[in-house]
């Protein structure tokens, strides 16, 4: 089972102009992917391989552009937001092009924007949620295993080996068009991990948490 993020920065940076030491305002909540990307690969001594994390930038000078890091394949990263801010530097310095350019190990740029690489993760047959405070509480999808005979999106144990993407959004969200995108034309399932907001880290972390519950159980069968 490969397990994938999206995450939309509205106003994260496009170019390599980023002042690394000032992640929040230099590069548009720069701080804030850095966190995800910590919280989606690293363990306390190893790195998820099974693991994928997007983020497409919409901030200036070039947007929209996605960077992809790949867990199996990342090398040399630290989990501290600086280190992964130097590697994020780099990838935008590159001219980004339609297809995936490799900037390092396990990390990839490309000109792309949030509803194409959603677009081509529904004609793979990913399983999609759209990380949400108003959702359907992930303890009912994720219900210990079991179907939700209401959604036909939801994973169970006869399917754990599907892959599944996580949408979610920075401290403005989506934004109406794309929230509409998601809920009418992919008909993504719409998840909530609290009863508050949360930082789209913590929102990665518990989403890790649920998993890892869930593929030990099946491993045990």
């Amino acid at each position: 089972m490969t397990i994938e993020f999206i995450f939309k920065g509205n106003k994260a940076l496009s170019g390599g102009e980023l002042n690394i030491n000032d992640l929040p305002s230099s590069g548009g909540r720069m701080d804030l992917i850095c966190r995800c990307i910590s919280s989606a690969f690293f363990l306390s001594h190893n790195i998820r391989e099974d693991t994928i994390f997007y983020s497409v930038h919409y901030g200036a000078p070039n947007p929209p552009v996605a960077l992809k890091f790949v867990g199996k394949e990342l090398k040399r990263v630290s989990p501290d937001e600086r280190s992964i801010a130097l590697f994020i530097k780099k990838a935008l310095e590159k001219n980004p092009i339609k297809i995936w350019k490799k900037s390092t190990d396990g990390i990839y740029i490309a000109k792309k924007d949030f509803k194409e690489l959603i677009l081509e993760k529904k004609q793979n047959n990913y399983n999609i949620y759209y990380l949400h405070k108003e959702g359907k509480p992930i303890e009912d999808i994720f219900n210990n295993g079991n179907i939700d005979i209401n959604n036909s999106n939801n994973i169970n144990s006869n399917n754990i080996n599907s892959n599944i993407l996580f949408v979610l959004g920075d401290h403005i969200g989506i934004g109406e068009e794309d929230e509409y995108f998601l809920e009418n034309e992919i008909k993504a399932t719409k998840i909530s991990l609290s009863p508050v907001e949360l930082h789209a880290n913590h929102c990665i972390t518990i989403v890790h948490n649920v998993l890892d519950k869930l593929k030990e159980k099946n491993v045990k069968k």
